[in-house]
């Protein structure tokens, strides 16, 4: 009894460790091609509309993110037929992150309102929008399409760890 005890306390402290110790990224050091993953998700993602890339000009005036928080982004829009839309940045800090993550959150607000009586059946899928922020990216999706979303941003994240592996000094 006392070895399987033993046995079974070892095998649990090596998963412990496994789980745990698998990954030096942090999200300091966490990086994603952000022209990348927007194209990915509106080639992959089976949205309803056509989504279009915007300038940097609207990106903008439709979010109200000052130049000095975004060092990257893309942000593709539907023709206004659904709520459907991807945005991806790439912010210069994890303050500047936080910030931009209010203006998606004021974004998905306004796009509510707007479609609320316009078209009312688009209103789940602003309810449930997929928004990630790690690290210094944020990303936001509005689609029927959330789970698939998630495992494209994930792989697109595992690809950038790989690609750019770190090491602890």
């Amino acid at each position: 009894m006392y070895r399987t005890g033993k046995f079974i306390h070892m095998v649990l402290f090596v998963v412990i460790i496994a789980l745990t110790g698998c990954s030096n990224t942090t999200a300091d050091n966490l990086t994603l091609n952000v022209d990348e993953c927007a194209d990915t998700l509106q080639k992959t993602i089976p949205f309803q509309d056509t989504l279009t890339a915007i300038s940097d000009n609207m990106i903008t005036a439709i979010y109200q993110i000052g130049e000095q928080d975004a060092a990257k982004q893309k942000v593709y829009v539907s023709t206004g037929a659904t709520a459907e839309e991807i945005a991806v940045f790439e912010a210069v800090d994890t303050d500047a992150a936080q910030r931009i993550e209010t203006a998606l959150l004021q974004r998905v607000a306004d796009q509510k309102t707007s479609f609320e009586d316009y078209l009312p059946e688009e209103l789940p899928k602003l309810a449930d929008p997929f928004i990630l922020v790690q690290g210094k990216y944020v990303i936001l999706c509005i689609s029927d399409h959330n789970a698939e979303v998630k495992t494209e941003v994930n792989k697109l994240f595992q690809e950038a760890v790989v690609e750019h592996p770190t090491t602890e000094k």
